[in-house]
C-alpha cells in the first residue's frame, strides 16, 4: 500500500497526519480510500466538492510526494453505468464487502492497491447513463466530460468494464480509443477490456460468448503468456486485438463460483495485477489529488459563463475560475473562496453557468472539453521538472513573434494570444470542417513551487514554446 501515503500526502497540507483529521468521517465499508464528490460542476458556486476519506486511511501516515517516491501505475477504470466497475475493484484490491452492499460511485473515487502490490492507484468515475432531471442535463454532460478527461489525463492504463456486449458499449469503447489515438505518444495509456460476464456460468456458454463477442467482433486472438506471479510461473490465457496503432488486452470474468469462473476469474485477476506491478516504463505521478486540481484549473475557464449585473452572459475572469483545497474544511473550492466558511459559501453563492459553447462528440460518451471557433480555447501543454528546473512545452503553431504574451509569475506561467479567423482568407467560404481553434486564449500553467521568474528562458521551435524556469533556492539568514 505504498501508494496510499503519497496519495494522502496531497491532502496533508498543515503538518502531516493532523491535517487529515478534517477529512475523516464515519462511513460504510467502501472499496475507495478517497472520494472527491465532483457530482456537479455548479456545486462550486456554493459548497464546492467535498473530499471524504474512508476508515482505511486512519492509521496511514501521509508522505510528501518527491520525484523519488511519487511514481507508479495509475489505472482509470471506465465503463457505463452498472457494468461492475466497483465489483472489479473489490476483486483486484482484495476488498471484502458485506453481502448485498451496493456501491454508488461519486465523482472521482480513488483507491490504492493492497499488499503485496505496491505503487498502484485506481481511479473510478461516476458511471454514465445514470438518470438526471431535465434541467440538469447540461451540467451533467459537462461534469461527466470533465471526470473522464481527468481520468484519462492522469492514467497510465485504461481498464474498460463491459458485460455482455451491447452496441452502447461498443460505441463507448470506440470513443475512448479514438480519444486516445489523438494523444501524444508518450501520454497514450495501455488499454485493457474486462468482459465481466456476470450471468455466464457454464464453460459451453462462455466459449460461445468469447467466440461471438471477442473473437468475431474484435478480431481478437488467443494468446498464452507465462508471467511469474508470487514466485511461480503461471500460464495465463488472454485475447489480444488492436485498434489502429493501439494494442488491446481482453480479460474474462464469469459468474462467481461457477464452472466458467473456476477457469477464468483467478487467472484474469492475477494477470491484470501482475501487468500493473511489473510495468516500470509506463508510470505516472501518484500525487493524484494535486494533479487533479492542476488539471481542473486548465479546464474550468472553458466550461463556465456567468451573468453580469445586466443579466447578459459574460466570460468570468479566469483568475476566479481556479480551484484549491479549502484552508480548514474538507472541500475543493474556488480559490478566491477558500477562506470562506461553508455557511458563508452557501449564503454568498458565486454565480456559475455551464457554457452553451461546449462541443461534444456525436455519441455524448467521451467528450473533449473544447470551445472551437468560439473565441475561448487553450493550447495543449506539458510540464516536466527535475531537482533544479521546471520546463513547460506549449503547442502554439502559427503564432509569429509578438502575437503572444508570456508572463512569468513566481508560481506559474500565463500565456495570452489571439488566432485570427481563417474564414477571412476567402470570400463567403463554405465550411466543410473546422477543428483548429480560433480567437483569443489565456493559458494559466500552475507550478508546484516558486521559481526565479527573472531567470526564465523562452525558445520557439517548430510551433512549440519551450519555457525553462529555475526553481527558487531556499535561503538561510543567520542573525548572529
Amino acid at each position: 500500500m505504498a501508494a496510499l501515503p503519497v496519495l494522502l500526502g496531497g491532502l496533508a497540507i498543515s503538518g502531516g497526519a493532523l491535517a487529515l483529521k478534517k477529512y475523516l468521517k464515519p462511513s460504510t465499508v467502501t472499496p475507495y480510500d478517497v472520494v472527491i464528490r465532483i457530482n456537479s460542476l455548479t456545486d462550486l458556486s456554493t459548497d464546492g466538492w467535498e473530499i471524504i476519506l474512508s476508515q482505511n486511511t486512519n492509521d496511514i501516515t501521509p508522505t510528501v510526494a518527491t520525484p523519488e517516491n511519487s511514481n507508479g501505475v495509475v489505472v482509470a477504470v471506465l465503463g457505463s453505468y452498472n457494468r461492475g466497475k466497483s465489483f472489479l475493484l473489490n476483486q483486484l484490491c482484495n476488498i471484502r464487502l458485506p453481502s448485498n452492499n451496493i456501491i454508488h460511485t461519486e465523482g472521482i473515487s480513488i483507491t490504492a492497491a493492497r499488499e503485496p502490490y505496491k505503487d498502484i492507484i485506481f481511479i473510478d468515475t461516476a458511471g454514465t447513463d445514470t438518470p438526471i432531471r431535465h434541467d440538469k442535463l447540461d451540467d451533467k454532460k459537462a461534469t461527466e466530460a470533465l471526470l473522464r478527461e481527468i481520468a484519462l489525463h492522469l492514467c497510465s492504463y485504461v481498464t474498460i468494464v463491459v458485460n455482455r456486449l451491447r452496441m452502447t458499449d461498443q460505441t463507448y469503447i470506440r470513443e475512448v480509443l479514438q480519444h486516445i489515438t489523438k494523444q501524444p505518444k508518450e501520454k497514450k495509456p495501455e488499454i485493457i477490456i474486462v468482459h465481466n460476464l456476470l450471468d455466464v456460468e457454464t464453460i459451453e456458454d462462455i466459449n460461445k460468448v468469447i467466440k461471438d463477442e471477442i473473437e468475431d467482433i474484435y478480431g481478437a486472438k488467443l494468446e498464452n503468456v507465462r508471467p511469474q506471479i508470487n514466485g511461480q510461473v503461471k500460464i495465463i490465457k488472454l485475447y489480444c486485438s488492436s485498434y489502429e496503432s493501439i494494442n488491446i488486452r481482453h480479460y474474462i470474468l464469469a459468474k462467481t463460483g461457477s464452472p466458467a469462473a473456476n477457469i477464468w476469474n483467478s487467472q484474469s485477476l492475477d494477470a491484470i495485477m501482475n501487468i500493473f506491478q511489473m510495468d516500470t516504463g509506463n508510470r505516472r505521478s501518484l500525487d493524484v489529488i494535486n494533479n487533479i486540481i492542476s488539471f481542473v484549473n486548465t479546464k474550468l475557464p472553458q466550461l463556465f459563463l456567468n451573468s453580469d449585473g445586466n443579466g447578459h452572459d459574460s466570460e468570468i475572469e479566469r483568475e476566479k475560475l481556479m480551484v484549491d483545497k479549502h484552508v480548514s474544511e474538507p472541500y475543493i473550492v474556488l480559490s478566491h473562496r477558500k477562506e470562506l466558511s461553508r455557511e458563508d459559501r452557501k449564503t454568498q453563492p458565486f454565480t456559475l453557468k455551464v457554457s452553451p459553447k461546449l462541443i461534444y462528440d456525436d455519441t455524448g460518451y467521451l467528450i473533449g472539453i473544447n470551445s472551437i471557433d468560439c473565441g475561448q480555447w487553450q493550447p495543449r501543454y506539458s510540464v516536466y521538472e527535475d531537482a533544479d528546473y521546471f520546463k513547460a512545452i506549449v503547442e502554439l503553431p502559427g503564432f509569429k513573434q509578438g502575437e503572444t504574451r508570456v508572463e512569468m509569475l513566481e508560481d506559474g506561467i500565463t500565456i495570452k494570444g489571439n488566432r485570427d479567423d481563417f474564414k477571412k482568407l476567402l470570400n463567403s467560404p463554405v465550411i466543410h470542417d473546422s477543428q483548429i481553434p480560433i480567437g483569443s486564449f489565456k493559458l494559466n500553467i500552475p507550478l508546484r513551487c516558486r521559481i526565479e521568474n527573472k531567470e526564465a528562458k523562452l525558445e520557439r521551435e517548430d510551433g512549440l514554446f519551450k519555457i525553462t524556469c529555475p526553481k527558487k533556492k531556499a535561503t538561510v539568514i543567520y542573525l548572529e
